[in-house]
């Protein structure tokens, strides 16, 4: 009896999950067939959400379907020993194109290699890679040939990707040393700085020496009291018979009547000050903490240990620090006064500016934060920069100079109507006879 010859579609035998022949074969109830480690190994990955689907028509079931084996097997065996494993024919790739693995027949273009599988698949059979849950966790790669030769043997993953590894705990072992070494070398410098005498700048001796280290200052408005007046760009203070319209600020000054510069001094600064006045006003270094509310000694320059101040008063000048008169009776040569700070050294010294530099009184202490100069006037009384100074100086000058004049041409007039030299008559071209 002639055996009937039966037409099956290869597809039929293939397993969805790993492109292969069916290897133990299970039929879920939706009726597609898998191999019972690939359908197991895929529900595994659903136990926690307790619902199961089907990878290729994504059907779920619930609870967990109980898989047996299909009656396909037969089928399958018997397929194996008719040649369906048989080799493929030659392949329709181009020359120098990654064939896929899983083709069979006309072969397609390989598209990614899987380590994992250690396969390349083209787009088709690629697909289940990135649909089911368990495959989604292997490696795919460029599409690669001989990919068991790419395989580190040693770590069991793309040479490359050791190799990548291997420099990334290189560069770590670099960086630790790297930093051990910076630490050991930074004791070593910091032990010999610690031996090592470190030698002062000499302190300026001469003015333009002094100016290598001065700075620009600006009175600041928000510390200002009500009756000081600001003007030329907050670089002249005035003390005013009418209240400023300041608003209110909780670092203004409001009872003595002083006000700090906007900028801080530190390391080595020095500059100078100008002042005029009937009763003489305050030149002072004060810390930011100073008390800035009431009328207690606390807030005034000069009367804390948070401040500095040489009072300079038309005839003597004084200098006062913590409340303590620490030098008297001096001697004014110049209403210009120079101030210096060095704050590292914890020395702040003020000069009488002229010809020469006169020190007039020099403290010695030490400064845990950066210090503001300040002023405190009392009545009619102004500071301001030395260049501005000097411009109303010249002019006063001037002025003194027309009237010194004039008296002068009133005395000669008298001269000439005394001894009958003429008669005088006055006019804007001087005297005529």
């Amino acid at each position: 009896m002639a055996e009937a010859s039966i037409s099956i579609g290869e597809d039929q035998f293939m397993c969805p999950v790993c492109l292969d022949l069916l290897k133990d074969p299970v039929t879920i109830p939706c009726g597609h067939s898998y191999c019972m480690g690939c359908i197991k190994g895929c529900w595994d990955q659903d136990d926690q959400k307790g619902v199961y689907s089907c990878p290729q028509c994504r059907e779920t079931f619930t609870p967990r379907p109980v898989l047996h084996k299909n009656t396909l097997l037969a089928v399958v065996e018997k397929l194996k020993k008719t040649g369906l494993q048989a080799a493929a024919p030659p392949a329709h790739c181009d020359s120098g194109d990654v064939e896929c693995d899983f083709c069979i027949g006309k072969k397609e273009k390989a598209v990614k290699s899987c380590l994992t599988c250690l396969v390349s698949f083209c787009q088709t059979h690629l697909q289940p890679h990135y649909e089911v849950t368990a495959l989604q966790k292997h490696t795919l790669v460029k599409a690669s040939t001989r990919l068991q030769d790419k395989i580190c043997q040693r770590h069991n993953k793309l040479i490359e990707l050791c190799e990548f590894e291997d420099v990334g705990k290189s560069v770590s072992q670099l960086k630790e040393q790297l930093e051990g070494f910076c630490k050991n070398e930074f004791g070593r410098l910091s032990s010999q700085l610690t031996n090592t005498d470190i030698i002062p700048l000499p302190e300026p001796k001469t003015r333009e020496q002094f100016l290598q280290y001065s700075c620009d200052l600006t009175l600041d408005p928000n510390t200002a009291h009500e009756e000081l007046c600001l003007s030329e760009g907050n670089r002249v203070v005035t003390r005013s018979n009418t209240v400023q319209s300041y608003p209110d600020h909780p670092e203004r000054f409001d009872y003595w009547r002083q006000v700090l510069c906007r900028e801080s001094v530190s390391e080595r600064c020095y500059w100078e000050t100008e002042w005029s006045g009937d009763y003489g006003v305050y030149i002072s270094v004060s810390c930011k903490d100073i008390r800035r509310k009431g009328w207690g000694y606390e807030c005034r320059f000069g009367r804390n240990y948070q401040s500095w101040g040489l009072y300079c008063p038309p005839s003597k000048y004084s200098c006062k620090d913590n409340d303590k008169v620490a030098k008297h009776s001096i001697v004014p040569s110049s209403s210009r006064i120079g101030v210096y700070v060095d704050h590292r050294a914890g020395t702040l010294s003020f000069y009488s500016v002229s010809d020469t530099m006169t020190l007039l009184h020099r403290v010695h202490t030490t400064f845990t934060q950066p210090l503001y100069p300040g002023f405190g006037m009392t009545v009619r009384a102004e500071v301001h920069p030395p260049h501005q100074r000097s411009t109303r100086h010249v002019n006063s000058v001037r002025k003194k100079l027309k009237e010194a004049e004039r008296r002068l041409m009133e005395e000669e007039w008298s001269l000439f109507k005394d001894y009958g030299l003429g008669k005088i008559v006055p006019n804007k071209g001087g005297p005529q006879i």
